[in-house]
Parts: C-alpha cells; structure tokens; sequence
C-alpha cells in the first residue's frame, strides 16, 4: 500500500473537530441530560478524559508502525487468523456507527424540516461520503480542511444566538456530583461522540511524527470539542429546564426552533443548523465508509480498497433504509458497548502487547 503523504496537527485538528460536530448538536445532548441527576458537565468531562487516555494508547501503537497502515501491522505481528479475530470487532463497530449516523441525520431532517420526504431520498446523501471516501484518505483531509471554518463559524453563530432566553438556574445542580449515573445506559450509550481519533487511526499510515500530530490535532480539538458538547447539552437545559429537556429528542434541535429575536434575519435556525451538522456529516462519513474499507481490506487484502469501500457503502444504504424505527437506532447506542469499549481500551492494549512480547523474544535471541 502506497504510503500517505504527511498531515499536520492543524489537519488533523479539523478532521476530529467536524466529528464532534457531526454528532454532537443532535444525538448526543438527551442522551447526556437522561443519564444524570446531578452536574451534566460530570459525565461530560468523564468521557472526555477516557478519550484523550484512549488517544495516548493508540499514539504509543501508532508510533511504532514505521509508516505503514495499522492493521497491515497487526496482520504481520499476530498472524493471520489472530489478527482476523482482533480485526473483525471493528469491521461490526465502524460499520454501526456509519448506520447509525446516516439513519439518524435522515430521522432528524424528517421531524424537522421535511415530513414528507421519504427516507431512503434521505438516505442518498451517502452517495458522495462514498465517492469521496473511495478516492483516498488525503481527499478526506482536505475536503475537512474546507468545510471546517464554514462549519464552524455556523455553529459559534447559532451557539452566541442561542444564549437568548436563557437563565442560569435552570442549569443546576451545577457542582453535586450524582454517581448514579455510572448505572445509566444513557450516559454509556454517548460513547460514540468520543471515539474520531480510532476511525482515523484505523486507515491511515503512521511513523513516529505522523503520530505526534495525531495526538496533538486530537488534543486541540478535544478541548474545542468539549466546549462544543457542553453548549450543545446546556443551552436547552437553560431554556426549557431539566424536565422537559429530558423529553425532547433532539434537545438542541429544539432549542433552535425556539429562537425568535427581531434583529435575527434568518426565519429558520433548525436549517442553517442541519447545513452546517450536513457539512459535518458528510466528512465523517465519508471517514467511517474509509475505515470500513481499511478494516475490510486488511482482512481481506487481496480485494481492491475502492471496491470494498463502494461495497460497503452501498451494504450501509440498504441496512439504513431497511432500519424501521428510531427505536432501533437507540438500542444500537446502547447494546454496542461492548464494542465500543474493545475497539477505545482492549484492541490497543492487545497489540501493544503483542508487539512488547515479541520484541522481548527478539531480545532473549
């Protein structure tokens, strides 16, 4: 496989920015308001830190791949079969979250803005993440590199209007710490928003300073991230109260649609929010649709890379379209912790222990 060319953190900074974009203004915040009692900024900030402890395992992993692919690597450290049954987890990981997002993002542009519009017309937006994500991992990079200052400076607009109506108390307990939430599938079930560094550490090619930028560009747009989420999860909060927060679907969402002020000359902030979650979206896509391909590829490695990603694309339509209700969707968040939890923790402390085995082997030689 030819070697990528070099990315900068600020690349790599984009990439991961639009993830928490992608997902965080419409999945994520009841998720977070149902899990807790208590402080929303705790559970927050609790999965925050296991993603960047998560990020530094990979980086210690991606560090010695000397410029190759991740699982070309895991392949030649454990053999075929081993790496098969390390590698197969995360073919079933990335192809859910894909289904998950484009079902979801179809679901939400229905009870928003187009009711009539049949799903699978809705689902077609998976036609350029998958042409963009068959052409190559650098496409992706630069495509980010675009929309992320336009999507951005969207979102920092309607999060600065969204401040209007809001009242401080209805935020609170701002400081009690509620461990229950620890108990809650809701708070386990945001996982998801956390995990855009391992989709791009599974199809890239990385050495020692490749590896350095990938840590930093996730560092940075952790914190942006962050910040992100918290206004994404506190602003409805501060409009309508906990309680009924708790039973929105799209909280956020909702939020939006409730902003009226005469200077604003925008009719519809729900649009202009799903164009820049669109921007988004569509990038992150076209990142998982590539991380299947990765996956698939180095199980299979003698299947073209761009066949499998168009295969996989189209497998990701069907499955979204077939998917017949929300329900679905929400047991999916909720029942792929497992899987979650192996590709964040257990996948790459597997391999780095496998690769300190055998270095100790080579040593004792």
């Amino acid at each position: 496989m030819t070697k990528q060319p070099r990315r900068s953190a600020y690349a790599y900074f984009c990439l991961f920015s639009l993830y928490f974009g992608a997902a965080g203004g419409f999945l994520y915040p009841s998720l977070v308001i149902n899990s807790t009692d208590g402080a929303l900024w705790l559970p927050i900030l609790l999965w925050a830190c296991a993603s960047a402890a998560s990020c530094l395992l990979y980086v210690r992993l991606l560090r010695g791949l000397k410029g190759q692919p991740l699982l070309p690597f895991a392949r030649g450290l454990l053999g075929p079969v081993p790496a098969w049954l390390l590698v197969f987890p995360l073919l079933l990981f990335a192809s859910g979250a894909v289904i998950v997002m484009l079902r979801s993002f179809s679901e939400l542009v229905t009870m928003t803005l187009l009711p009539t519009t049949p799903i699978p017309f809705l689902d077609g937006m998976i036609v350029p993440a998958a042409l963009l994500a068959a052409a190559g991992l650098p496409p992706i990079f630069r495509a980010a590199r675009l929309l992320f200052l336009l999507a951005y400076a969207i979102l920092l607009f309607l999060l600065l209007v969204g401040f209007i109506n809001t009242h401080l108390y209805y935020g609170g307990p701002w400081l009690r710490a509620d461990p229950a939430f620890l108990l809650s599938g809701d708070f386990y079930g945001g996982s998801f928003l956390w995990m855009g560094f391992a989709f791009v550490a599974l199809c890239g090619s990385y050495d020692a300073e490749d590896s350095r930028a990938f840590r930093k560009g996730y560092l940075l747009a952790l914190g942006v991230g962050t910040a992100l989420v918290l206004a994404f999860v506190y602003l409805p909060v501060l409009t309508f109260g906990r309680e009924l927060s708790s039973n929105l679907t799209f909280p956020f969402v909702t939020k939006m649609d409730s902003v009226y002020q005469y200077w604003i000359v925008f009719e519809n902030l729900t649009s202009i929010f799903l164009s820049a979650t669109m921007f988004c979206l569509l990038v992150v896509m076209a990142l998982k649709l590539r991380t299947i391909g990765s996956v698939a590829h180095g199980l299979w490695p003698k299947l073209p890379m761009s066949k499998l990603v168009l295969a996989a694309s189209a497998a990701v339509f069907a499955v979204a379209t077939w998917i017949p209700e929300w329900r679905v969707i929400e047991s999916w968040l909720f029942n792929s912790l497992v899987i979650r939890l192996y590709v964040m923790f257990a996948f790459p402390l597997l391999l780095l222990a496998a690769g300190k085995r055998k270095n100790a082997k080579e040593e004792s030689r």
